[in-house]
């Protein structure tokens, strides 16, 4: 039967990180994918946390599931201990809101933002029992689809993929749910299916197309099998305030990558940075309504309680109105302390206005990008800036608060030389003289990647120096830089670069070492403690013995500028003839204008009529409320304020959040109830909320407490009332109860902690084991602890059962009822009781049903003689 929910609690909580598999979290859509007419999984090939970072993932999401007849789940890469758990089981991967298995799904959408990803790709669907070629599916398999920047070159994994969207995925992915739910009422083919798909824009569809290739091995031609369908065009949406942001986003159970609300201000970039794939793909540049992002953080706030905004863009900078639009998002938002981000800023955007406006609530750390050190090679990149601009910025964002900087740069560049290598050593130095006469505490990371010609940029052509060259230039790096202090120095490993060079260029050939290197067991690349390089050589070797061409073949040749690329037939808006004439202007030190000044480069993307530069000038802006800054917030005398102690549960798939990350939701929750919870004092202001100790991952709860400090009194009922409906899914709030202010803390007033255990199955010798237990003088346990470095595993600690247990009792012919001593003194944890009186932990159902207070320091108990 399809779509029946498997049964994954025990293997969840066996997990290193159960909450990546839980779901459930605040906004998650949980529809019945058997009463939708399409349905779909979204799949992202990294973990969890990875995953629900992307904006555009995130973004897909919400788009298919706003229509009522698609029901559309998640799905992310398991992490190695999960995956060989689910081989060992025979449990399939499924999908986080439905439980149901992968290969139950209409369509599988995978998510290809960067090559690492490609084994992973093979990895969940070899889990979803779903064959990785496209050739070896039958009509009762889901259509396999991929999206993201990495589908302009998807040769190197087009056997494994349906078909792939070019460009933008807002608008086509809703076409193509209705192609294959139309498919699906006719009872068409496969075949007919795709056939289908290619007529809509922007869909590739790799089976209908040949590729021809020479004897020297290079690319002869590509030739379509569908008559009309020589090129597949990108899709593009020309207004970003017709893209809809979602209003209630996902809060993520535990931290992410980027763990705050994204908000996209602008799509596209037409700096022109010759080297720069994304902003080559996604022009021209598009920037949303000042007034439509404040009305989206002022609903995404409300709905999520992030304490943070992203402002997202390829250059936060650029956007025209960003000094305007950040005064009056302080001005509106400042008494709730929301922080502000901006991911990605150019130097010479940065200026003391702007380094004052994201400073205002939060110092996080700050980046910049100026990814070439000497003037000489900032003009070959066509960055545009000069040194005095990095200087600038730094002494702005540092006599704004800030006391870390990561400068990121790249090796191996087109015409680069030692000298341009070194320079990145000799302006860190610069900057970092600039910071330390700010604030002698100022510390500045300089992080090297090595650079990768990539598709539809003026570097298609270019050559990728060699891992030798790369460890070369690392060394004349590590030489020019101290060896230790403020001022440190990080690159990327060299033969990870390689690999990606490899299929970032490549063709269909290269599938044969995706496909061997998966087949060796080597998943989740970005991760550098899974990446193999020895595994990758051997897949390589594969390669080269079934085609006859190795990885130097796609990574360390120059292109002749007549060569048939793999990626010929897409069309990404930027015209060839665009790329090599930049390329041209590269070797001359010319600079390309951005053209959203109005200088046109004749660069191929925009039509003039719907596709063309849209942005709002600063001197348009008008503010939707009025520009003084709100007053200050009234000291409330400690006479008038509220404390409240709240009690909730956690229930269900809650028992898989840790402690931190109820502590997480929790206080998110609370900024969504718009409480009047009081703030502390200093630089960073946070909620002042105290929890009492952790309920271990597993264990349900109906006990969990937590105090809340209010600006002013209020009734419970009030509370309740507020903050019940904010709770996530598996905490329901239970009661709060008013506090004096002497009261004693959490974990100094309780006493006792009382459990219900479940047995798998029925006993008959309970009774026997705690007669034996209460009849023994003690009943010791050993307390392992981790071991210290080389020096071994250090004392164990003694826990004496017999302090530690308060009462114990059979409750059932599988259920038995103890109390444990709280606080640290003579405490036992319940699985310590489980295991050593009853000789069983694992399997046990165990739950917190009620917590004792003592209004007095807690008497000295003896532990109880008999069953109570």
């Amino acid at each position: 039967m399809k779509f029946q929910p498997l049964d994954l609690d025990a293997l969840v909580l066996a997990a290193q990180k159960p909450s990546r598999y839980v779901g459930g979290e605040v906004n998650a859509i949980a529809k019945d994918p058997r009463s939708a007419r399409i349905t779909w999984a979204l799949c992202f090939p990294d973990t969890y946390e990875v995953g629900m970072s992307n904006v555009g993932f995130r973004l897909l999401y919400h788009v298919l599931n706003q229509r009522p007849d698609v029901a559309c789940d998640r799905s992310f890469a398991p992490w190695p201990d999960m995956s060989a758990m689910m081989r060992a089981k025979g449990i399939p991967l499924w999908a986080l809101e439905s439980r149901a298995p992968l290969r139950d799904f209409d369509i599988l959408g995978f998510s290809l933002q960067f090559e690492a990803a490609y084994t992973s790709c093979l990895e969940m669907l070899d889990l979803s029992g779903i064959p990785v070629f496209s050739k070896d599916r039958t009509e009762e398999h889901p259509l396999i689809l991929a999206g993201g920047p990495c589908t302009v070159n998807g040769e190197p994994v087009a056997p494994f993929f349906d078909a792939m969207v070019i460009g933008e995925g807002e608008e086509v992915v809703l076409e193509i749910s209705d192609a294959v739910a139309d498919a699906k009422a006719k009872g068409l083919k496969r075949t007919q299916l795709l056939d289908r798909l290619a007529e809509i824009p922007g869909v590739y569809v790799p089976s209908l197309f040949e590729v021809r290739y020479r004897p020297d091995k290079t690319v002869e031609a590509i030739v379509p099998r569908k008559p009309g369908y020589e090129k597949v065009s990108r899709r593009v949406i020309p207004d970003l305030n017709q893209v809809p942001q979602p209003e209630r986003p996902i809060v993520p159970f535990m931290q992410t990558i980027h763990d705050r609300l994204p908000l996209e201000i602008q799509r596209g970039c037409t700096r022109g940075c010759r080297f720069c794939q994304v902003g080559m793909l996604t022009r021209p540049t598009r920037q949303r309504d000042p007034a439509k992002v404040l009305e989206l953080a002022t609903k995404g706030l409300a709905n999520s309680g992030y304490e943070e905004v992203g402002f997202l863009s390829l250059s936060a900078g650029d956007y025209e109105c960003i000094n305007p639009l950040l005064e009056e998002f302080f001005n509106k938002f400042s008494p709730e302390r929301i922080a502000i981000s901006l991911p990605s800023l150019r130097t010479e955007t940065m200026n003391e206005r702007l380094a004052q406006q994201i400073g205002k609530v939060k110092k996080t750390g700050f980046t910049i990008a100026p990814e070439a050190a000497s003037d000489r090679m900032r003009k070959v990149i066509n960055k545009g800036n000069t040194e005095e601009n990095l200087l600038k910025a730094i002494d702005s964002v540092f006599r704004n608060g800030w006391s870390l900087i990561k400068l990121y740069f790249m090796i191996g560049l087109p015409t680069e030389m030692d000298e341009d290598v070194l320079a990145i050593a000799a302006l860190a130095k610069k900057a970092h003289k600039v910071s330390r006469a700010i604030r002698p505490d100022a510390m500045i990371n300089v992080s090297v990647s090595t650079f990768i010609p990539k598709p539809f940029t003026p570097f298609q052509w270019e050559p990728m120096i060699d891992t030798g060259e790369t460890i070369r230039k690392h060394d004349l790096l590590r030489a020019a830089f101290p060896r230790r202090g403020p001022l440190a120095l990080k690159y990327h490993e060299a033969k990870g670069s390689v690999v990606e060079g490899a299929l970032a260029r490549g063709d269909r050939r290269l599938a044969t070492a995706v496909h061997a290197a998966w087949k060796q067991g080597q998943v989740l690349d970005g991760w550098t403690e899974h990446f193999n390089h020895d595994r990758w050589e051997k897949a390589f070797v594969e390669m080269e013995r079934e085609h006859g061409v190795d990885w130097r073949f796609f990574t360390l040749r120059e292109r002749s500028r007549d060569e048939v690329l793999p990626w010929d037939h897409i069309d990404c808006g930027v015209s060839k003839e665009f790329l090599l004439r930049e390329r041209d202007r590269s070797r001359k030190l010319k600079t390309l204008f951005d053209c959203s000044k109005g200088f046109c480069p004749d660069c191929g993307a925009c039509d003039f009529e719907k596709i063309q530069t849209k942005v709002y000038r600063e001197k348009d802006y008008v503010p939707s409320a009025p520009s003084e800054p709100p007053p200050p917030t009234p000291e409330i005398p400690v006479a008038d304020r509220g404390l409240l102690r709240v009690r909730f549960a956690k229930l269900g798939r809650a028992i898989a959040v840790s402690h931190l990350e109820t502590i997480g939701l929790l206080m998110r929750a609370l900024r969504r109830s718009k409480l009047p919870v009081a703030y502390s004092q200093g630089f960073s202001p946070h909620l002042q909320v105290s929890f009492g100790p952790a309920c271990p991952t597993g264990v349900e709860s109906k006990a969990e407490f937590f105090d809340l400090e209010l600006v002013r009194r209020i009734d419970p009922k009030e509370l309740m009332e507020a903050l019940g409906p904010e709770m996530p899914p598996g905490f329901p709030l239970i009661d709060a109860q008013p506090l004096e202010w002497k009261a004693r803390s959490l974990t100094s007033s309780m006493s006792a902690v009382h459990y219900l255990a479940r047995f798998p199955e029925p006993r008959a010798d309970l009774a026997q084991c705690i007669e034996k237990f209460q009849a023994a003088e003690r009943c010791e346990v050993v307390r392992a602890k981790a071991a210290r470095g080389a020096k071994g595993p250090r004392t164990g600690k003694v826990v004496d059962l017999k302090a530690a247990v308060l009462g114990i009792e059979v409750a059932g012919l599988s259920e038995v009822r103890f109390r444990l001593r709280a606080g640290n003194e003579a405490s036992a944890k319940p699985t310590e009781v489980l295991s050593n009186i009853f000789g069983q932990a694992e399997g046990v159902r165990l739950m917190k049903e009620d917590v004792s207070f003592s209004a007095e320091p807690a008497p000295q108990e003896e532990p109880v003689a008999e069953s109570a």
